[in-house]
C-alpha cells in the first residue's frame, strides 16, 4: 500500500472516530434518558473498534508485529460485541426491559462460544490443516449467530414501529442501518484501498447514528409501555397521568399533566417526577399505592389522590412474578371535595353544638310559662329538636365505624335482638319476626342494628294505631336480605324520590334523618335498598346484603 493510499486510510479512520466519538459524547450528555446507556454502549463500542482500525493502520505500526496482532483482536472483539449491544438497546427500547434472564445470558454466551472453541482447536488441533478447516466452520458460525442477533433486535424495533405511532420508519432505518453498517460495507469493500469497507461503515454509522439521536426520540425508552398506557388512559382525561420508569423517570404524560405543571410534553420525558409534581417527594410510588399529596400547580398548591397501576411486563418470566415495565400514576383534584367534607364536618359539629347548648336555654325557660298549652308546645319541638340533634350524632358515629374491618355477623340474631328492644319499649304497635335460626355473613353489627331499628321506627311513626310490623330475613340467590313491612300508609312517593335523588332542595325535602340514614349505610355496606307495596296496603323496605355463608 503507498504512502498517499495509507494516509488517505488513516484519515477516513480518523474522521470516524470523530464522527462516532462526537455522537458518544452527545449521547453520553444525555445519559440520564431511560434507553441512554445501552445506546451509549453501543456507539462507545464502535468508536473503540474504529480506534483499533486507525491504530493499526499507522506508518509505524507493522503488520506482522505484536502490536497490529492486539490490535486486530480488539476489532475482533468490538465487532462481537455490538450485536448484542444492539439487542440489548432493543430489548429496553421496546419495552422488555435490559435485565439479565437466562434467555439472554445464553444469547450472550452464544457470542463468545465459537470464540472460545476456536482457542482450544488451535491448542489442540493435531495439524494444521484440520486446525484451518475447523476455524474456517467456527468463522461461518460466528458470522451467522451474529447476524441472527443482530436481526433479532432489528425485528424487535420493526414490529415496534408498525405498532406505535411516535416511533416512525425512517428512524427505524436509521438506527438499523447505522449499527449493520461496518458489517455490511465491510463485507462487501475489503481490499487494499484507501476507501476500506469497514471504514467507511464506520462513517456512515456515525453519520447515520448522529441524524438518529439529532432527529428522533432514540434515547426516551420504554415507548412500549408508553403505548400500552395510552391505549388504557383517553389522552384528554381531566386527569393528569404520568407514565414513569423504575428510576422515577417520565416516559410520558398526557397533556393535562403539561397544563397542570406548565411543562412542555416533549420536555417532560426523561425528567424525575420530583421535579415536576413538587411534594410528591417521599411518597410511595410502587405499583399499587394510594395516598393524597399536596401539588404546586399552575393554580397554585392544590390537594391531589393519586394512585399507582403496573403498566405491561418487560418479559414472560417476569410477567409471572408480577414485575412490570414501567407505572402508571394517576392524580385526581379533590381539593374541593376535601374542602367541601372539611366545611360540612365543622359546620356539623358546630351546629349541633350550638342547637343542643340553645334547646337546653329554651327548655329551662318554658316551665316558666304560665300557659300550659303553650308551654307543651315549646317543650315539645324543642325535645323533637334535642332528639334529632342526638340521632345526627349517633349517625355520624355508627357511619365511622362502617369503614373498618367488616366481621362475622349473624343477621338473623340482629333481627331478634331488634325487636326484643322494642318489646320492652313504650309504643303502641306489635313487632314480629320471621327469621332462621341463623344467618351468617361478613358485616358491621352496630350499623345493621342502627338500619332495623331506624326502618322500625319510620313504620312506627308514620303507621295508624295499633300498627303491626313485621321483620323478615331470608337467604336468597346467595345473599341475605332484611325486609321490614308495616300495614300503615306507605312510604309517599316524594320520600323515595327524594332517596333516589340523593339530594334535597329548599322546597323539596324529607321528614327527617331516619330513611336518609339507612340510604347512606345500605351504600356504605355494599348493600341494596329496595321499596315496594306491601299486601293488603303498608310498605315493604328491604335491604340485600352479599357475603352470606362465613364459617363459625
Amino acid at each position: 500500500m503507498s504512502v498517499l493510499t495509507t494516509l488517505v486510510a488513516v484519515g477516513l479512520d480518523a474522521a470516524a472516530v470523530t464522527v462516532l466519538g462526537w455522537v458518544t459524547w452527545v449521547a453520553f450528555r444525555s445519559r440520564e434518558r431511560p434507553s441512554a446507556g445501552p445506546f451509549v454502549a453501543i456507539v462507545a463500542t464502535l468508536t473503540l473498534w474504529t480506534l483499533f482500525s486507525l491504530a493499526a493502520g499507522l506508518p509505524v505500526v507493522r503488520p506482522d508485529s505484536h502490536v497490529s496482532t492486539l490490535l486486530q483482536f480488539g476489532e475482533i472483539g468490538c465487532a462481537l460485541f455490538v450485536p448484542g449491544l444492539w439487542t440489548l438497546y432493543t430489548l429496553g427500547y421496546t419495552g422488555r426491559g435490559t435485565g439479565l434472564t437466562r434467555r439472554r445470558v445464553l444469547m450472550l454466551a452464544g457470542i463468545t462460544l465459537p470464540v472460545v472453541l476456536g482457542g482450544v482447536v488451535l491448542a489442540l488441533a493435531p495439524s494444521a490443516s484440520v486446525a484451518e478447516k475447523a476455524i474456517a466452520s467456527l468463522v461461518g458460525t460466528e458470522l451467522l449467530y451474529l447476524l441472527a442477533v443482530w436481526l433479532y433486535g432489528t425485528y424487535l424495533l420493526v414490529g415496534l414501529a408498525r405498532r406505535h405511532g411516535r416511533v416512525s420508519g425512517p428512524q427505524v432505518a436509521l438506527l438499523v442501518l447505522g449499527v449493520g453498517a461496518p458489517y455490511l460495507l465491510g463485507a462487501m469493500g475489503q481490499g487494499e484501498t484507501a476507501a476500506n469497507g469497514v471504514t467507511l461503515g464506520h462513517l456512515l454509522a456515525g453519520g447515520l447514528l448522529g441524524v438518529a439521536v439529532w432527529r428522533y426520540p432514540v434515547l426516551t425508552g420504554f415507548p412500549k409501555a408508553d403505548h400500552v398506557a395510552r391505549s388504557r388512559v383517553v389522552e384528554d382525561l381531566q386527569e393528569a397521568v404520568v407514565v414513569i420508569d423504575w428510576d422515577g423517570r417520565i416516559l410520558d404524560a398526557n397533556d393535562t399533566t403539561a397544563r397542570l405543571f406548565d411543562r412542555d410534553p416533549g420536555a417532560l420525558v426523561g425528567t424525575p417526577i420530583e421535579s415536576v409534581a413538587d411534594g410528591i417527594a417521599g411518597h410511595d410510588l410502587s405499583a399499587g399505592a394510594t395516598g393524597t399529596v399536596g401539588l404546586r400547580t399552575t393554580r397554585g398548591r392544590r390537594r391531589f389522590q393519586f394512585s399507582v397501576s403496573a403498566v405491561g411486563s418487560r418479559t414472560a418470566e417476569e410477567d409471572r412474578d408480577g414485575d412490570p415495565v414501567a407505572r402508571a400514576v394517576l392524580f385526581r383534584d379533590v381539593t374541593e371535595r376535601r374542602t367541601r367534607e372539611q366545611r360540612l364536618t365543622v359546620l356539623n359539629r358546630v351546629l349541633r353544638h350550638n342547637v343542643r347548648n340553645e334547646l337546653d336555654i329554651v327548655l329551662a325557660h318554658a316551665d316558666r310559662i304560665d300557659d300550659p298549652d303553650l308551654r307543651r308546645a315549646i317543650r315539645g319541638s324543642a325535645t323533637d329538636l334535642v332528639d334529632l340533634s342526638d340521632r345526627a350524632r349517633e349517625a355520624e358515629e355508627l357511619m365511622s365505624t362502617s369503614v373498618a374491618s367488616p366481621a362475622r355477623v349473624d343477621l338473623a340474631d340482629v333481627a331478634a335482638t331488634v325487636v326484643e328492644q322494642y318489646r320492652d319499649g313504650d309504643h303502641d304497635g306489635e313487632i314480629s319476626v320471621d327469621c332462621p335460626d341463623a344467618l351468617v355473613l361478613r358485616s358491621h353489627r352496630r350499623v345493621l342494628e342502627r338500619v332495623v331499628s331506624e326502618l322500625v321506627d319510620n313504620a312506627l311513626a308514620h303507621a295508624g294505631p295499633s300498627p303491626h310490623v313485621e321483620i323478615i330475613v331470608r337467604a336468597r340467590e346467595g345473599a341475605a336480605e332484611l325486609t321490614v313491612a308495616d300495614d300503615g300508609p306507605g312510604i309517599p312517593e316524594r320520600e323515595r324520590r327524594l332517596l333516589e335523588a340523593g339530594d334535597e332542595t329548599p322546597l323539596e325535602h324529607g321528614r327527617g334523618i331516619g330513611l336518609w340514614f339507612v340510604n347512606w349505610a345500605v351504600t356504605q355496606l355494599g348493600a341494596e335498598l329496595e321499596f315496594g307495596e306491601n299486601d293488603p296496603r303498608g310498605s315493604r323496605v328491604t335491604v340485600r346484603l352479599h357475603g352470606v355463608g362465613v364459617d363459625p
